[in-house]
């Protein structure tokens, strides 16, 4: 599991969405092998639902990034299409944990850059059309040891 705070952006909605996206990506990384099948579907209804969302406004957006934007939604939800369907027809000899060790390793690895490179756009885009300024994000400063 992974520190939470570097996903807020300051949009309720996407931080809400974000928060669940980890907590899928959580349950599919400890889930067990009967479990993988329904884990792997509810991450990827989650994206889906997500990047729905988020693709319209990219559109509507205009963005230098719009296009690599929507190709990072896409190529992740390729992915988890295509593990979901290796695992669900997958025989007894074939080690599922270790596809899903290095997809759970590769979704950590992108999921905080993708918010901070990429989903901050769509935050400030969303904060302006709503109120003409930039979201704001209040976090507490971690307490050092003494």
């Amino acid at each position: 599991m992974q520190e939470s705070s570097q996903y807020l952006l300051g949009d309720p909605t996407l931080d809400a969405d974000h928060a669940e996206l980890l907590r899928l990506i959580d349950s599919l990384s400890a889930a067990q092998p009967h479990e993988l099948v329904a884990a792997l579907e509810a991450l990827r209804d989650h994206a889906a639902r997500h990047f729905a969302v988020e693709d319209e406004e990219l559109r509507q957006m205009k963005d230098g990034n719009a296009s690599c934007h929507l190709d990072e939604h896409q190529a992740v939800l390729k992915s988890l299409a295509e593990v979901r369907d290796i695992v669900a027809g997958a025989g007894p000899s074939l080690d599922v944990a270790a596809l899903i060790r290095p997809l759970c390793a590769e979704l950590y690895r992108w999921l905080p850059e993708h918010v901070q490179a990429m989903d901050a756009g769509v935050a400030i885009f969303r904060t302006k059309s709503r109120f003409g300024g930039a979201p704001v994000v209040i976090t507490r400063k971690p307490q050092q040891a003494a």
